[in-house]
């Protein structure tokens, strides 16, 4: 009892504070709306890369040569503007959480974003030889996922000011009889005026270092050193661990930690689907694909090792009423009945092999990964709701290694989770005879 009265004093409330951050929700809510583009234009990289034998032939017969070719533009559209509308997703919902004008905040966010982007001059070499200047554009691999880290920065601090303007009255005023789109665009041209000027500063200043950009520097300081870390083996069972923690106490512990490091996830994503486009070697393990697709089988703690263990040893009444209640969600990766109807949040007994069970699949996934027994995630978002199996298989381009993987995964969760339900089982059972003596009585 003092443990669990330690977490709920102690951990608990602090936990709770992580979870309610603004900027950690903001950041999370607005990674949330990036998804769909990069699932859709995972769909269209899986077209382009069916894990079948003599399948580009075959539309190259039938569609002709330009079909596949033309099946990856979304995949460039959709995953090449990543962090630009991170920048206007994130600022948005700062913005909302601020109580400012959500949709100003948001197009603030993205020019300054883009004005730190620095402008190349593209010559393409035709056929004859000659050289066609193509004008000066963007590179997309700062509008991209490698940029994340600086669009997150960039939202942040560009609402944080737009908010402090605007509760400065620091606005153009205009009649109340002024209609409301054009009074928003007037308060919004001193903002707009500061925080421009701000970022052409910034953007000036690192053009005169030996960095370049501040996407250099960020790259160097902070995305180099927190990839190595959270795209490592340690910085994997830390993650599994931390948000296993936050489950336990009641918090949504994917989105908390996950989300947060989908500033790093992402990249490693899009890193590794353009080698699968390439027919690269795969750079990375560690991905939002290796947590959703291998790990959280079943969902948090690898619940469906839990639901057979439930379905084969278990007699109590309530264990196997909560097992049927729990099956269907828990094919498509959702814990949540199993979590609060076992109970494992704050449980001790429950807690113990909810996170050992998510450690163990983990390691057990990143060795089989590490030694090549199974193909690393390609790239290929594939949603956390996939049933497992068609999960792995997708996830992996199509390498049935990864279907054996998954069912080891769930063999090792089933194995971890055994002995604590069974002894659990037959409290439940002791329970229930109490129960139905009194009932009786």
């Amino acid at each position: 009892m003092g443990f669990v009265n330690f977490l709920e004093e102690k951990l608990m409330p602090i936990m709770g504070k992580i979870a309610a951050n603004k900027y950690i929700k903001s950041i999370r809510d607005g990674l949330a709306i990036v998804m769909p583009l990069i699932m859709v234009g995972s769909l269209f990289m899986i077209l382009v890369n069916m894990p079948i034998s003599g399948w580009n032939d075959f539309i190259n017969r039938v569609f002709g040569s330009n079909f596949l070719n033309w099946l990856s533009y979304p995949i460039r559209v959709s995953f090449d503007i990543v962090a630009l509308v991170a920048a206007f997703a994130i600022a948005s919902q700062i913005a909302k959480e601020n109580r400012v004008d959500a949709l100003t905040a948001g197009v603030l966010s993205v020019v300054a974003y883009l004005l730190l982007i620095p402008v190349v001059t593209v010559n393409e070499t035709l056929k004859d030889g000659s050289t066609l200047n193509l004008g000066r554009v963007l590179p997309t691999i700062n509008l991209s996922a490698s940029g994340l880290i600086v669009a997150i920065l960039t939202s942040i601090i560009v609402t944080e000011i737009f908010t402090y303007i605007y509760r400065k009255n620091w606005t153009i005023k205009m009649p109340d009889s002024v209609p409301p789109g054009i009074l928003r665009s007037f308060e919004a041209i001193i903002p707009a005026f500061i925080i421009i000027t701000l970022f052409l500063i910034i953007r000036v200043i690192f053009e005169l270092t030996s960095y370049g950009t501040v996407f250099a520097f960020i790259s160097k300081f902070v995305g180099q050193p927190f990839s190595k870390i959270g795209l490592s083996f340690g910085g994997m069972v830390v993650t599994i661990l931390s948000y296993q923690l936050f489950w336990t106490l009641g918090i949504h512990g994917t989105r908390v930690v996950l989300n947060v490091l989908d500033t790093i996830l992402l990249p490693a994503m899009q890193e590794n689907a353009a080698a699968f486009m390439a027919h690269q070697p795969i750079p990375h393990i560690i991905t939002r694909q290796f947590y959703d697709n291998f790990v959280n089988i079943g969902g948090c703690g690898s619940t469906i090792g839990l639901l057979i263990a439930i379905f084969f040893f278990t007699k109590s009444k309530q264990l196997r009423s909560l097992g049927k209640i729990a099956f269907v969600p828990s094919i498509f990766n959702i814990s949540e009945p199993i979590i609060f109807g076992l109970p494992v949040v704050l449980n001790p007994i429950m807690m113990i092999p909810f996170i050992l069970s998510n450690t163990a699949v983990g390691i057990v996934t990143y060795i089989s990964m590490a030694l090549g027994l199974v193909s690393k995630p390609v790239g290929i978002a594939v949603p956390w709701t996939v049933p497992v199996f068609a999960s792995g298989f997708l996830a992996t381009g199509g390498d049935w290694r990864a279907i054996v993987l998954q069912v080891i995964n769930i063999l090792a969760s089933f194995l971890i989770w055994l002995p604590f339900i069974v002894a659990y089982d037959k409290e439940k059972i002791k329970e229930e005879e109490k129960k139905e003596v009194v009932e009786t009585v």
